[in-house]
């Protein structure tokens, strides 16, 4: 299989580095089939972290994860736990990320399942999702090495608040957000990044798990 081989040779390349990598998989769209389920598993021991969205998840195992006003939160949950218990990452330490747009992201890990809603809960202030989810893996990835005292898989909740911060800023305009330099910092549209965590994080002790 190329990905696994591609993914073993990288990591050859980067053995002694310390800290050692963190390899971030997103799976291709077009190959999130019944068929390539079989070589999901092999790449899966070889990463250290998978981030689908929630209908590439359903993809794989042949299952729609799309419920009526929600995506399925309990087939999701439960589609994770099979690749959590075929291991994710060298020793089955590995987690998961799973986007699932106006519905925020399910984080998973072994001994940990926690739903995260989107920053932005209201519809009209998504002006265009394009880059979403490609904003959501940046930030997830430094979220992971920049994050908090403790870093990498450890982090992962906390690179996913980020993750979900950078993807609020990509979908709030068509193209890219605008960056400017006020007297009080670096601004992304207008909105200091670090107040727009704060602010969330505040909310997110109140979110109730759907």
């Amino acid at each position: 299989m190329d990905l696994v081989k591609n993914i073993l040779a990288l990591r050859n390349q980067f053995e002694h580095t310390q800290p050692p990598p963190i390899f971030v998989w997103e799976p291709v769209p077009d190959l999130c089939t019944p068929e390539e389920l079989d070589n999901c598993f092999q790449a899966l021991n070889h990463v250290d972290l998978v981030s689908p969205n929630h209908s590439e998840l359903g993809a794989f195992f042949g299952k729609d994860t799309n419920g009526i006003d929600h995506v399925d939160y309990r087939s999701i949950e439960s589609l994770c736990e099979r690749w959590l218990e075929s291991g994710i990452g060298a020793d089955g330490r590995g987690g998961i990320v799973v986007r699932a747009g106006k519905n925020g992201c399910l984080v998973a890990r072994r001994g940990l399942q926690r739903w995260l809603p989107a920053y932005h809960q209201a519809p009209e202030k998504v002006v265009d999702p394009t880059g979403g989810g490609n904003g959501f893996l940046g930030g997830l990835a430094v979220g992971l090495v920049r994050g908090g005292a403790s870093l990498g898989l450890s982090n992962i909740e906390e690179a996913a608040v980020w993750g979900s911060i950078s993807a609020s800023f990509a979908i709030e305009q068509v193209g890219m957000p605008t960056l400017s330099s006020t007297e009080h910092g670096e601004t992304w549209n207008g909105v200091r990044v670090d107040d727009r965590l704060s602010e969330f994080k505040e909310r997110l002790d109140r979110y109730v798990q759907p």
